[in-house]
């Protein structure tokens, strides 16, 4: 019979840690509690807290700041989300697939948020949904776009899958600032602002409701809404810059006349 392997106390600490950064309890870029304290709620000495903080350090998941403590690191999501970003922009044509995968992902958070949605997720997202209301009423474009994000982010944790909120708050996040940001500050055709907040409200409502099929349809409906405008503004830009170019050769027949 092969004998059990105790674990070291480090490694238990490390596995706790690591589960309160991945669930968010320890946000990116927080302080997280200072070593004596997480020892005494571990009933352990603080060198078996630093054994396992060192350990996350070397990890990259953790910065330790002379002085001041230990911060969970924003440096490996920045690099994944840069290099992502870099490529996409790179590759213009992936856009459709951009648009897929926005769409199935967000359709199916929202669905189980619905499912799995507790008095405090709908709350929380009641919370943001009104910034983001209160926001468009003002015609504030960057907290629109930070409440919107947050919003969506919000339905992302209430599906309380940890992967999805991970997702949601990394690489959707990335995408939502290279599409739905661009129609609040660059559409052209008429004010998208009453159709999102109605759109974001009915989301709102499915969820709250627990009407899993009702809250992934609203979520489809919305990305078609956005990727619709998206390339309506687009076509727009187009036929102006195109008129703007004609306008300037009439300029130039006539300048010496």
């Amino acid at each position: 019979m092969k004998p059990i392997k105790t674990q070291k106390i480090s490694d238990q600490i490390l596995s706790i840690i690591e589960e309160r950064i991945a669930a968010g309890e320890y946000a990116e870029g927080r302080k997280i509690p200072p070593e004596r304290t997480l020892a005494e709620e571990f009933g352990v000495s603080r060198p078996s807290v630093r054994a396992a903080l060192n350990i996350l350090v070397s990890r990259g998941t953790m910065e330790a700041r002379q002085g001041d403590g230990y911060y969970v690191s924003v440096k490996q999501r920045q690099d994944f989300l840069q290099s992502w970003q870099e490529l996409l922009g790179r590759h213009s044509h992936w856009e459709h697939d951009v648009y897929d995968f926005s769409r199935h992902i967000e359709s199916c958070m929202a669905g189980l948020a619905a499912a799995r949605r507790t008095e405090e997720d709908i709350s929380r997202i009641g919370f943001w949904l009104e910034k983001f209301e209160k926001a468009c009423a003002e015609g504030n474009a960057g907290y629109q776009m930070e409440a919107d994000a947050s919003f969506h982010q919000a339905i992302a944790d209430a599906s309380h899958n940890i992967l999805f909120s991970h997702l949601s708050g990394s690489l959707l996040r990335m995408l939502y600032r290279q599409t739905r940001s661009s129609i609040i500050r660059d559409k052209q055709s008429g004010n998208p602002r009453p159709t999102l907040m109605a759109q974001h409200r009915a989301l709102f409502e499915a969820i709250e409701a627990g009407n899993a099929a009702q809250a992934s349809a609203a979520a489809q409906s919305h990305l078609e809404f956005v990727f619709e405008s998206i390339r309506e503004d687009r076509e727009y830009q187009s036929r102006r810059q195109h008129a703007g170019t004609l306008a300037q050769n009439d300029l130039d027949k006539v300048k010496n006349w």
